[in-house]
């Protein structure tokens, strides 16, 4: 009984945890660049139950495996590509592909994030509100106007006083090294984790190694959040925790007449 109790205790705490997972999902559904995130559960491994019998020789038997308790065994982000959402400013952009443009903190913390809601300081640098500033390939990128362009290649250009196009910098995007996205780890607000990536060098792209991504002005990469998927698993997860709990319920109360009843026999 008491395996049986602490099995359906275990299953309880593991769709508690689902149910956190998928209602943080459900809260950042329109967070711009996020990624959805989900469990994997797993177990302490399988046991051989066997029946024994003390008074008959030979009578013992596999009765076959089982496991003890259910564990979340790994938490894991789907990096799959969010729609997009056309905003008709400047400064926001999109990255269609793969990669992560890089921002880093007054502190000089690097962090990765998909969220190109981007903004103008009051020195004119790009920055990434609530974190830091845009890097470029050159470091920190001074447009210091919102007048500019950039190409899918993620060069910036600004208008001279010629009125002709001037280079005056390129975005970082950074590639997770042999797309090991399972290298990264959420920080918070969109913003992930990482030391094995590697800037991608446009300047080097021949037949063999293709761009693998392309900048999308004025557009907004949206969550890749299911609506429809997270009801369904956070459905699921409820009844699963409200059958859990019924069982410890049980037991709860079988443990309850054995020790009064039993003892007055």
């Amino acid at each position: 009984m008491i395996r049986g109790y602490y099995t359906a205790a275990s299953g309880l705490i593991s769709q508690q945890k689902r149910l956190n997972s998928v209602s943080n999902n459900l809260a950042n559904v329109s967070t711009t660049g996020y990624k959805r995130s989900d469990l994997v559960f797993g177990t302490f491994g399988d046991h051989i139950t066997k029946r024994m019998n003390a008074y008959q020789r030979g009578a013992d038997a596999n009765i076959g495996p089982g496991t003890f308790m259910q564990v979340v065994d790994e938490k894991f982000t789907t990096y799959e590509q969010g729609g997009f959402e056309a905003t008709s400013r400047p400064m926001d952009m999109a990255i269609m592909g793969e990669g992560f443009f890089v921002v880093t903190a007054d502190d000089g913390t690097e962090r990765l994030t998909r969220d190109g809601q981007f903004s103008l300081d009051a020195e004119g640098f790009l920055v990434l509100p609530g974190y830091g500033r845009v890097q470029g390939q050159d470091g920190d990128i001074e447009i210091g106007q919102s007048e500019f362009s950039v190409d899918s290649l993620g060069n910036i250009y600004i208008m001279d006083e010629d009125g002709e196009e001037e280079e005056i910098g390129r975005l970082s995007i950074a590639i997770p090294d042999d797309n090991d996205y399972t290298a990264l780890e959420k920080y918070r607000d969109g913003l992930y984790v990482g030391e094995n990536y590697t800037i991608f060098d446009v300047d080097n792209v021949d037949e063999d190694t293709p761009v693998p991504f392309a900048i999308r002005q004025e557009q907004l990469e949206r969550s890749n959040v299911n609506m429809s998927d997270e009801m369904t698993n956070m459905i699921a997860s409820q009844r699963a925790l409200q059958s859990c709990s019924q069982i410890v319920k049980m037991y709860d109360d079988m443990a309850d007449r054995i020790s009064t009843q039993v003892s007055r026999v």
